[in-house]
């Protein structure tokens, strides 16, 4: 019998496993070199060592689930567009090779000819060749930058000479008395440069302008378990957010996961991109890259260890970038295009569930230092450095919780660039409920330590179950607490074991519905004579009169002989009296260890973030964190 009279299910088992004796190529990983400066790179090689492709983007293309791409040290000046998603335990790796320098820019060298200004020897202008612009979606110097402030008018664009960014003017006289400036003529297709005054000659420096509106993001959307690691990410002509979940302007970064899931994206650097460094959530409705639908399982991100720093309006932000987990990053000077409108900071969160941030530096912002907005269920924020932003250090927007904010330092916050706001505290709530703040140091802030208020009718917009416990306030200028006078929107609200250095006032705040005569008939009733009223309507109490006319606000005690300084050089300087000033007795639900990472045990823990402190000085060096031995 031959097999050509077996019985057809016969037939079938036997061809079934000889297709399973052979591998598919995409089983087999892949290493795939990318070496542009190379003599023989080419995007045709087949991207080994010896023959390595000359573009990341190509390799990007090639590359299958469980592959790596190796680049080596260079400039690459192109968008990096993955083509498909890894698989769970088979990602797909980017990396730079061990040690080496991976530059990837959404600029181009600009080489015009170059005119001189007639009775100036310092600046320049040269015409812009359409072509820079070719595959984009416009010329960026042609496009407004969204957001601005209504006297300032700002482009796309940007311009670098010999790495450091330029300024945007609006005119001749401002160009003229401006060096190191730039402004566009001739409706986009001119630019004029006031070079630094060290500069003779332009031809001389590398001046260098944005092209792309993406540095490293999937044209599909929804791509998962892609690693990112190791590059240097720079200028980037990408638009603000401008109220991204409705309009045609969504939430894009230059490292932009597209609405994706399951990215690592770690040991990068991010920096001078127009708006939004890396974005990790959903974009938004429109997509400017083909009208594709938005993915709903957005988030699982790991973020950590990068540096996010110069960018026009935010350094990370994520709609519904749920589980994510933001650890050990620097983000600095953000909002450097000077933001009022929202969407700024060194962090940006909505729908911010089952979240993480932990251990970062976040310092010198022009905005808020961490902004969770609309939605934090079951988020942490703990271990985190946020020192000298602008704005409150951590402010929760509109949402239930529960949120746990524990074992931060916040220190020298200063008052924001919205003049309507003037916000500039430690922790600031705002129409948010559900939040628990505790063993935080907050110092120096030049409004409140923290601020919790009702300010608008949303729905499920109170300020119910705050919950302030072994925190260390200390020398808050404008108040250490500002607290809502419980009431229909403002119930089970809590502080408890609280200490602050002597002298610092305490307000008691109308919630939104709440009457300003309202709340002064009820403190005139419980105090015995009429309180101090300050702007908004608000009460200023000392700290015997604040225990004695709100509940369950007790055990908070003034702590005498006390100062903490953050230097430049973070080294936290916290000066007590006594040590047995700041013990506390009981640990906090869900804080079992401290800023370190110690383990906590109650009767001996401290107050505030650190779990043992001493009489004297103390000093800490809080990046990278270390108790440093005494003086």
């Amino acid at each position: 019998m031959n097999v050509f009279q077996l019985a057809p299910g016969i037939v079938h088992l036997v061809v079934v496993s000889i297709v399973l004796v052979w591998p598919t190529p995409q089983s087999i990983a892949e290493t795939w070199v990318v070496n542009g400066p190379h003599q023989l790179a080419s995007d045709a090689n087949p991207g080994t060592d010896s023959l390595p492709l000359q573009t990341i983007d190509r390799a990007a293309q090639l590359a299958h689930p469980g592959d790596t791409i190796l680049v080596h040290a260079g400039v690459y000046r192109e968008r990096v567009s993955p083509a498909r998603s890894g698989l769970a335990g088979q990602p797909i790796v980017f990396t730079a090779a061990p040690g080496e320098r991976v530059v990837i820019k959404g600029s181009e060298v600009w080489q015009p000819r170059w005119r001189r200004f007639s009775g100036h020897s310092h600046i320049y202008s040269g015409t812009l060749d359409p072509l820079l612009f070719a595959g984009q979606p416009g010329n960026p110097f042609q496009t407004p930058l969204r957001g601005m402030p209504e006297n300032r008018r700002q482009t796309l664009g940007q311009v670098f000479v010999d790495h450091q960014p330029l300024r945007e003017v609006g005119d001749l006289e401002e160009l003229r008395s401006t060096p190191s400036s730039w402004m566009v003529q001739l409706d986009g297709r001119e630019l004029a440069i006031h070079f630094p005054h060290e500069v003779s000659r332009p031809d001389d420096q590398l001046v260098e302008i944005t092209t792309r509106h993406r540095i490293f993001a999937p044209r599909q959307r929804g791509l998962g378990y892609i690693h990112v690691r190791g590059f240097i990410m720079e200028h980037c002509a990408n638009q603000f957010p401008d109220q991204f979940w409705l309009s045609e302007y969504p939430q894009a970064g230059a490292l932009g996961c597209r609405a994706g899931h399951h990215w690592q994206i770690e040991h990068n650097t991010v920096r001078h991109c127009q708006s939004i460094g890396i974005d990790c959530g959903y974009e938004g409705p429109h997509d400017t890259e083909g009208k594709q639908p938005t993915p709903q399982r957005t988030g699982y991100h790991l973020i950590q260890h990068n540096v996010i720093s110069d960018n026009g309006c935010c350094g990370i932000a994520g709609m519904r970038s749920f589980s994510t987990r933001v650890i050990g990053n620097i983000v600095e000077r953000n909002n450097c295009n000077g933001h009022v409108a929202p969407e700024t900071g060194g962090m940006k969160f909505h729908y911010f569930v089952d979240g993480l941030i932990e251990h970062n530096l976040v310092r010198d912002n022009q905005s808020y230092g961490i902004w969770i907005d609309n939605v934090y269920r079951n988020a942490r924020v703990t271990r985190n450095v946020v020192v000298g932003n602008r704005g409150s250090a951590v402010f929760v927007e509109l949402g239930q919780g529960p949120i746990l904010i524990d074992n931060n330092v916040l220190a020298d916050s200063r008052f924001g660039l919205d003049v309507k706001t003037q916000r500039a505290d430690g922790i600031a709530t705002h129409d948010a409920s559900g939040v628990t703040f505790a063993n935080n140091l907050v110092s120096g802030c030049r409004r409140f330590g923290a601020s919790h208020q009702k300010k608008t009718n949303r729905p499920n917009a109170g300020v119910s179950r705050i919950r302030l416990l072994g925190n260390l306030f200390i020398d808050n200028p404008a108040g250490h607490v500002d607290w809502p006078f419980p009431g229909l929107h403002a119930e089970s609200n809590i502080a408890n074991g609280n200490r602050f250095s002597s002298g610092g006032a305490f307000l008691v705040n109308p919630w939104s519905g709440m009457m300003a005569s309202q709340l002064h008939e009820q403190l005139v009733i419980r105090l015995g004579h009429a309180p101090e009223v300050v702007e908004g309507g608000s009460v200023r109490l000392n700290l015997n009169e604040w225990q004695q006319v709100l509940p369950r606000v007790d055990n908070n005690l003034p702590l005498p002989q006390v100062s903490a300084t953050v230097t430049r050089q973070l080294v936290l300087e916290l000066k007590l009296g006594q040590s047995t000033d700041v013990t506390q007795a009981a640990l906090v639900p869900g804080v079992s260890t401290d800023f370190f990472g110690e383990p906590r045990r109650a009767g001996t823990t401290a107050i505030g973030p650190f779990n043992s402190l001493s009489a004297g000085m103390n000093r800490v060096q809080l990046w990278p964190a270390a108790a440093l031995p005494p003086e």
